[in-house]
């Protein structure tokens, strides 16, 4: 990051910013996307139980992910104020933070994993998919955390090129452990969905280990010997991170958990309503990327003005963010509209499913570009550590709209599974409503509030 002098130059810097996170988001979504579309490939018992493990562990995760996430506006704000001498104690305790997130996510799942696929009356064949898959998965749960603090560490240095590289490494290699085990190629024994959750857990492992040695080698960062200087645990630290972290994670795990519930919501008709909601929700997820690069890049753009004492500057990068976003969710409508059957096609050989998935996309197509416009805005709000909003928002949003939307109709014969689309289109429209408010307040209104 640094200081620029006019409007072009800072949309210069922002699409430097935004391009190497926005392929990095595709890598980590796409990732996902091509297990979907694998094991749907391969079976759709498989894909029920992969896209019902797949929406219990992300449910744990991503507040898990939004937590560490608490580092970013900390760090950028730090180095536009050139005070960089707490750094390296700020990401040793990210680390602890992450180690300790990822052991509570294992106690859950080894605790209550069985219970609740009991509850949901999931398919025999899927359950036993879904615990394995996850077992699988398990393996990479540390790393996967840990990763988060050395990735949002790098990004707020202005090194979004490095995760780029790092992260598209990782999804070859995910991609083909998934297509080497799920069909047994290359002399891997075939194993089906389970398969997805080995290739994620050595995309996790690859990430760790690269991100690692960018840490130790790289100029602007090997000198605040992070790994050669450990720092033990330290409650001041701990407790500022986790001040910005758990509404961030609070915030986003409000949202996914609704994308978790409604997956949760479609096991009650059938494998086929099950595969082919997972599938459109896949990808949803792969547009999802181009919103949420917008906003961490916007994070740590207007947080490193605001640490700088530039308000103005960081007013005009998020207007440059807000801008980008709107002309993404215009791209997005053109794009699906004029390729709903070869998307549908895409994800299926299955005539039933086929169907279901083109239906869905009607809804989906809406939800992505509505999304679009209100994600970037959190990432706005973030910067000014304006967090606790950001999570009652979600909470009002996602909860309150939401779920009992999705939850009436579903259980009206005539909505059915519709019903949860209409209930997740409902809580995007709240949101973005709520968050364009909160934005043009804090900027205009209280441009002094930044959260210490």
């Amino acid at each position: 990051m640094y200081q620029t002098y006019s409007i072009l130059q800072k949309l210069w810097l922002f699409i430097k910013l935004f391009t190497p996170m926005c392929i990095t988001q595709f890598s980590l979504i796409g990732g996902t996307f091509i297990a979907i579309f694998l094991t749907g490939q391969y079976s759709t018992i498989d894909l029920a139980g992969v896209a019902t493990g797949y929406n219990l562990w992300l449910l744990f995760y991503i507040f898990a992910q939004g937590t560490l996430m608490g580092i970013t506006p900390i760090i950028s704000q730090l180095l536009g104020a050139k005070k960089t001498d707490d750094i390296s104690m700020i990401f040793h305790q990210g680390l602890f933070i992450g180690t300790g997130l990822a052991f509570i996510i294992l106690l859950i799942g080894i605790l209550g994993l069985r219970p609740l696929l009991t509850t949901l009356n999931l398919e025999p064949a899927a359950s036993e998919v879904c615990v394995s898959y996850l077992k699988a998965f398990a393996l990479g749960l540390f790393p996967l955390l840990w990763v988060n603090t050395l990735r949002n560490t790098v990004d707020s240095h202005g090194l979004t090129h490095y995760s780029m590289a790092i992260v598209f490494t990782s999804f070859v290699i995910n991609v083909f452990l998934n297509y080497a085990l799920i069909f047994g190629h290359y002399g891997f024994p075939e194993i089906g969905g389970i398969g997805a959750g080995y290739g994620l857990a050595g995309a996790c492992w690859t990430n760790f280990i690269l991100f690692s040695l960018v840490i130790l080698l790289h100029p602007k960062l090997k000198g605040y010997r992070i790994y050669k200087d450990f720092k033990g645990p330290s409650f001041h630290y701990i407790r500022e991170q986790l001040h910005v972290g758990i509404p961030i994670g609070g915030s986003i795990f409000l949202e996914a958990s609704i994308f978790s519930i409604a997956g949760l919501l479609m096991v009650h008709f059938g494998s086929a309503v099950v595969a082919a909601h997972q599938s459109v929700i896949s990808f949803t997820n792969v547009f999802y990327c181009l919103p949420l690069s917008i906003a961490m890049a916007s994070t740590i753009a207007v947080a490193y003005e605001l640490g700088a004492g530039r308000k103005k500057d960081a007013i005009q990068y998020s207007y440059i963010a807000r801008v980008m976003a709107i002309i993404i969710a215009l791209l997005i409508c053109a794009f699906t509209f004029t390729h709903m059957d070869d998307i549908a096609d895409l994800f299926t050989n299955d005539d039933e499913v086929y169907d279901l998935i083109y239906q869905f996309l009607g809804y989906g197509v809406f939800f992505s570009a509505i999304d679009a416009i209100g994600t970037p805005l959190q990432g706005i709000l973030r910067a000014y550590k304006d967090v606790k909003v950001v999570l009652y928002i979600s909470l009002v949003s996602y909860w309150g709209v939401c779920f009992p939307t999705a939850y009436i109709l579903a259980k009206n014969p005539n909505y059915g599974p519709f019903g949860v689309w209409i209930g997740l289109l409902s809580s995007v429209v709240v949101a973005s409503i709520l968050f364009t408010l909160r934005t043009y307040y804090i900027q205009h209104y209280k441009p002094n509030a930044i959260a210490k």
